[in-house]
């Protein structure tokens, strides 16, 4: 599995009235050239923020599902955040590691995610729901049962390090913030 066929699987459980929040690097420029959607946020520079402000939308609006898009390297720089979100524990919020073990966004050195046990810390944390997928299969099942579970929900995503590198840059920063603020007013 990789970084492509698993954002198509998390992609295709997505409605309109969703909210993406993505991070760093690859990840957002992936969800960006082949997603792109007023209901997406992008944090394209800030490593180990998605979580926080996935939390942030969650808590504020709870009859949303909120999808937190992150690497093992970026949940990594903000361990704290996934106590937070295991505390307040918004039944709202499920939030997907894509594990390729490495800082991909920049020159893909390994992260310490192996030895880690993400999942299990989300579990000890508080998550309700843990899910460890290594195959399209299992997340295509661990997806599924995420929409009728409530949470928070985490699912570890187990993918091959590599995959293009020349996607698109997210538009500007300003106009990201602004659409996406509009689509949470409208909706």
């Amino acid at each position: 599995m990789n970084r492509k066929n698993s954002l198509d699987e998390i992609m295709k459980l997505i409605t309109k009235k969703d909210v993406i929040i993505s991070s760093t690097g690859l990840i957002s420029r992936e969800v960006f050239e082949n997603y792109d959607s007023k209901q997406h946020f992008y944090i394209p520079g800030s490593m180990g923020l998605a979580s926080s402000v996935g939390l942030g939308i969650a808590i504020n609006k709870p009859n949303r599902k909120i999808f937190i898009i992150e690497g093992d390297g970026s949940i990594l720089m903000n361990l704290g955040a996934i106590a937070t979100i295991g505390h307040v524990a918004p039944n709202n919020l499920i939030h997907l590691i894509l594990d390729n073990g490495a800082y991909a966004s920049c020159s893909e050195e390994p992260t310490i995610s192996k030895s880690s046990k993400l999942d299990r810390i989300a579990k000890l944390v508080g998550y309700k729901v843990v899910y460890k997928v290594d195959t399209i299969n299992e997340l295509k099942n661990a997806l599924i049962a995420s929409t009728m579970d409530s949470g928070p929900i985490f699912i570890r995503i187990k993918i091959e390090l590599g995959g293009r590198r020349d996607l698109a840059r997210p538009m500007k920063l300003y106009s990201i913030k602004n659409r996406f603020i509009q689509f949470l007013r409208e909706n």
